[in-house]
């Protein structure tokens, strides 16, 4: 009887390993399968940003962790490189081409219309119609930007409860960046109704995204005007905002990435960073084309609900915010995904 028992369960055993290969055998492709080859074409700028163009960067990297592709990433120092990048790509034949932001979107619709064959994958902006070779990713970044500046507000009249004063130094005056400033600015001003405060909110926008000393230069100012929180939502131009709160002994708040960690030099003074997560949708996208199934014509959209937008921890800070405000904080995100809490945006 035992005997013959062993004899089972080494049936079932080996039965349960034939189910597990099979199962696994239908979901990886076929050794034969040629690797799908994928470009990145950073926006203007470089890949050691400390910001959306490296997390974009992380994102390719860890998919190509989970799944054997061939990739390659290409740097634009300037607008016209990144036209010639994806050039590139599409001429040396890869399979799909990431490319990012605003100043990408109109070269990426002249390649997905002369390329038919070409998948792309456009992140950070959208169109109106969208071929069937064209994926598109929008950020819903203004429903992380209002409780950063719900908190930013609270933090202020901390700091000077008789004048309470915020800023943001923001990028240049396009909607993708108007979206972060008009839903910090009604974050604080959600903070004023539900309090009775009267925290003032000012702001500046500079020309480009990659002038750390115009960053510097403009977040100078407004802390000279009373700011006691700096909103960087400008790139490279912003890490230089950030660097001047933390110079002026004053606090910010940081953007795309979690800028505590990306930027450890600024890590003290951050209240919190107002994130894109660009690693996951890249990572996911990626691994979903490999997978064919690309979604072509389509926008995703990420949101508080997916954790494709997040506000970064709290880090130093953590013990110093009250319970109440954290509650507060994450009642203001709650509302915003269930729809009693309007951003503001689009206006």
């Amino acid at each position: 009887m035992k005997k013959n028992s062993f004899r089972v369960a080494i049936g079932v055993f080996f039965l349960a390993i034939a189910l597990t290969i099979t199962l696994l055998s239908s979901c990886v492709k076929n050794d034969n399968t040629p690797r799908l080859k994928v470009g990145l074409v950073c926006g203007v700028g470089t890949f050691n940003d400390r910001g959306f163009n490296q997390q974009a960067l992380i994102g390719l990297n860890a998919a190509s962790s989970i799944v054997p592709i061939d990739w390659e990433a290409r740097e634009s120092g300037s607008a016209a490189l990144i036209d010639s990048n994806i050039r590139y790509f599409v001429k040396n034949n890869f399979d799909l081409v990431i490319t990012l932001g605003y100043d990408a979107a109109q070269a990426t619709m002249n390649a997905v219309t002369l390329h038919t064959s070409v998948k792309f994958l456009l992140l950070d902006y959208t169109f109106t119609v969208l071929p069937k070779n064209l994926e598109c990713v929008n950020f819903q970044v203004d429903q992380a930007s209002f409780p950063c500046g719900f908190l930013a507000a609270w933090w202020a009249t901390q700091k000077n409860p008789v004048n309470p004063i915020i800023a943001y130094v923001a990028g240049p005056n396009i909607p993708e960046i108007q979206q972060f400033t008009v839903s910090y600015s009604k974050g604080v001003d959600y903070f004023n109704t539900q309090y009775s405060k009267s925290v003032l909110v000012s702001g500046a926008n500079a020309t480009d995204f990659n002038d750390t000393l115009q960053g510097a230069r403009l977040a100078d100012s407004l802390i000279n005007q009373g700011a006691d929180v700096v909103f960087a939502c400008a790139g490279k131009t912003g890490n230089g905002a950030l660097y001047k709160a933390k110079e002026a002994s004053k606090y910010g708040i940081g953007v795309d990435v979690d800028q505590y960690i990306s930027i450890p030099e600024v890590g003290p003074v951050l209240l919190t960073s107002c994130m894109k997560r660009l690693d996951r949708v890249i990572k996911s996208e990626v691994i979903n084309t490999f997978y064919d199934q690309f979604r072509g014509g389509q926008i995703i959209h990420c949101t508080l609900a997916n954790q494709g937008v997040e506000m970064a921890p709290y880090h130093n800070f953590d013990s110093l915010i009250p319970s109440e405000i954290k509650s507060a904080v994450n009642a203001v995100k709650t509302g915003i995904m269930n729809g009693t809490i309007s951003t503001g945006w689009p206006q």
